[in-house]
């Protein structure tokens, strides 16, 4: 891959990693909208990058907290989201078959969606911990995690309705998402397979996941929690609205 496409590929990742340690969500989001929008390579390639880099954000901090997981949550969640995961991903790879446009229409969208759910506030939306809650949320999830890679945002505003303690919400998602994140891996070679530049690309990128998750660490302290969340969801949004507008000009 040439330098002039890795400098931009590693400078978006380490911004999406640097904006999810200090916001707590939308690394997949950021990374498969900014490198969608720039052209840095094929949806299908981004996807599988995002699955594979997102593990070395929660695996860690996953095995060491397993005691404050929400079993009967996770479970649920997986359930009904792996195999929207399939239905997802098949979506995938019949849309970027020559249907391109409107994948990134799609893609738009569903960032302005998930935009929309993660402004609703916590204390505004009435806890709701129904099995059928969860199922709804999962099924969702699974289907933007196997179009976008994106698991998120559904299940992110069904465990923050919930009157769990605050580590308990972020273990249970940690905890999804590495799953899902193992499980998109997986169904990688049942679709279009990334080439070995994308492999090495990916590899390459670890690092600057690890450092930029440091130093968001550090700067967690300095800055304002709600400063960053606006920041991230502004970009986000603007990304979105971006995508739609350039696609639906064409």
């Amino acid at each position: 891959m040439l330098l002039e496409t890795l400098l931009p590929m590693f400078a978006l990742l380490g911004l999406a990693t640097l904006l999810q340690t200090l916001s707590g969500f939308g690394f997949g989001l950021m990374v498969v909208s900014s490198f969608t929008l720039f052209g840095i390579m094929p949806l299908t390639a981004t996807t599988f990058m995002v699955s594979f880099l997102s593990l070395f954000n929660s695996v860690s901090l996953v095995a060491k907290n397993h005691d404050q997981i929400n079993a009967r949550a996770f479970k649920i969640l997986l359930i009904s989201g792996i195999p929207f995961m399939a239905v997802g991903y098949a979506l995938l790879e019949y849309l970027s078959l020559g249907m391109t446009t409107w994948l990134n229409l799609l893609l738009g969208c569903a960032i302005l969606s998930c935009c929309g759910l993660l402004l609703i506030k916590r204390k505004r939306v009435q806890p709701s911990g129904h099995a059928y809650g969860f199922s709804i949320a999962g099924a969702l999830g699974g289907l933007l995690g196997g179009l976008f890679s994106t698991f998120g945002p559904p299940v992110v505003f069904q465990c923050y309705r919930q009157t769990w303690p605050i580590n308990e919400i972020r273990f249970t998602l940690l905890a999804v998402f590495s799953v899902t994140s193992l499980i998109r891996l997986a169904i990688v070679p049942f679709g279009t397979l990334p080439s070995i530049d994308v492999m090495i690309s990916a590899l390459c990128a670890v690092p600057i996941i690890l450092i930029f998750t440091r130093v968001g660490r550090l700067l967690a302290a300095r800055v304002s929690a709600s400063s960053v969340r606006l920041l991230a969801l502004t970009m986000l949004a603007l990304s979105g609205f971006t995508l739609i507008v350039k696609n639906v000009t064409l």
